[in-house]
């Protein structure tokens, strides 16, 4: 059923992406390109050699053929992530009205938000915003990711539509960096407020804050008082 979901918003929504699912053919491919005979997509075994002739003229039995092998067809490795749950990527300028679509829409009713996570992907120079929907009416899930610049990750915040997208915003702008324009509050909410940096990108460096390092150097003086050398 979510699949059908996703059908229904691409074509609501132009620009959505399904996720590549598996059971689904490659692109280009065409519809009935599945051997249907074979089970699970397995190749079809070679043709049995025809029967010789003995001088005779009668046909020599041909030699028996060899036992079929135990061993399940060869999976091919994907190319691309196959994805178990249905979603897709919408475009980050239409993600507000995608949202507000999704949670209101009968058939949909996506009417809780779990989680708001981010994917750094450094070599594509892009942050991917993920969002988990549930419908406590269908029971049915959906997941939606936004493409965002990774040197200035912005999208919409989506707390108009579910109020407790508040603090998992929060928490990906803490940690991730991504700026969620339009919500009520967007400030750290794990690190201190002079934090420097977000310590879930991948090339994210620990410095220590100032204070930090300034109460490091007075636990130091202290035990020097004591007499207790160098901390170790």
């Amino acid at each position: 059923m979510s699949w059908d979901l996703v059908e229904r918003l691409r074509q609501r929504f132009p620009g959505v992406e399904p996720f590549p699912r598996e059971g689904a053919a490659p692109p280009g491919a065409p519809a009935d390109s599945k051997d249907r005979h074979s089970p699970a997509g397995a190749p079809a075994g070679p043709e049995p050699p025809p029967a010789e002739e003995s001088s005779g003229g009668s046909p020599t039995p041909a030699a028996p053929a060899a036992p079929a092998t135990r061993l399940p067809p060869k999976r091919e490795e994907p190319r691309a992530p196959v994805y178990l749950t249905a979603g897709a990527w919408v475009p980050a300028d239409r993600l507000l009205e995608i949202a507000r679509f999704a949670a209101e829409d009968p058939a949909f009713r996506l009417d809780y938000l779990s989680f708001v996570t981010g994917v750094d992907l450094p070599e594509a120079g892009q942050i991917d915003v993920v969002y988990h929907l549930f419908s406590t009416t269908h029971r049915h899930e959906l997941l939606l990711k936004v493409r965002t610049d990774r040197a200035d990750p912005r999208v919409e915040s989506v707390t108009p539509v579910w109020r407790g997208a508040d603090w998992h915003e929060r928490e990906a702008y803490d940690l991730l960096g991504i700026v969620f324009e339009g919500h009520p509050n967007l400030r750290r909410i794990m690190m201190t407020e002079d934090w420097a940096g977000h310590p879930l990108r991948k090339d994210y460096v620990y410095e220590d804050p100032e204070w930090l390092a300034d109460l490091a150097r007075q636990r130091q003086r202290e035990i020097d008082g004591f007499g207790l050398g160098e901390r170790t």
